[in-house]
């Protein structure tokens, strides 16, 4: 793959890890402020606001890991252009990981404002969680989770691109992902904003996101396979 090429998947996967990372934040805000006696869940506010990131990624066509796995092994503009389907996989995955993080970083410096305020302690929260998978969540649960994030990314992919009315393609996106949210399903790339806002990188971490891009990978893979067939 050319240079130019290279740089320029590498560019809208850094924007599509930002705009994941920007969903997950509103996810973050909603736990944080949202009184625990609402009528309506934070958890369920969270989930509903999450999807605005995959909806930019959608609107201004950015590289999401997620998004692409599915269909890339049958895309077949990569074949046109001859470009190598697992390189072309592989700087989708960088640019998101350096997106993703990135935010993560901007939000873990104004955590250290103040370590005990509201906001804080769910950021803190949401990356511990996803920092000690072998002692937390059991290998299992992880996998089938993270499996099951990845057929549902694909499900609101695949709504987006075969419906014509916005409403349908905005309707297609959030109703899988806010399930997934909502659920405690596992994506690679906002846990990969999760763990460097919450400040819980390390071996485990990464332990856990390996199991995530692989468990995202199979979901979509195996969704694909069956709209394939159909």
């Amino acid at each position: 793959m050319p240079m130019k090429n290279r740089l320029v998947v590498l560019f809208y996967a850094v924007l599509a890890g930002a705009a994941i990372a920007f969903g997950g934040l509103l996810f973050l805000l909603s736990k944080a402020f949202i009184p625990a006696d609402s009528p309506v869940p934070s958890q369920l506010i969270g989930a509903l606001l999450f999807p605005v990131g995959l909806l930019l990624v959608c609107y201004f066509k950015m590289n999401l890991y997620t998004g692409k796995i599915g269909m890339a092994f049958r895309n077949k503009k990569l074949d046109k252009k001859g470009l190598n389907v697992f390189e072309w996989l592989f700087w989708i995955l960088l640019g998101n990981a350096i997106g993703a993080f990135a935010i993560g970083l901007i939000v873990f410096a104004f955590t250290q404002i103040d370590v005990n305020s509201a906001f804080s302690l769910a950021v803190f929260s949401a990356g511990e969680a996803r920092a000690a998978p072998l002692e937390g969540m059991p290998i299992f649960e992880m996998s089938y989770k993270s499996i099951l994030c990845g057929a549902l990314v694909y499900a609101a992919i695949y709504f987006f691109n075969r419906l014509d009315a916005h409403f349908g393609k905005v309707i297609g996106v959030i109703i899988p992902i806010a399930f997934f949210v909502y659920c405690g399903f596992q994506h690679c790339v906002a846990n990969m904003f999760y763990i460097a806002a919450g400040g819980a990188w390390g071996l485990s971490s990464f332990v856990h996101l390996l199991i995530c891009i692989l468990g995202n990978s199979l979901g979509a893979l195996a969704l694909d396979l069956f709209v394939k067939y159909e």
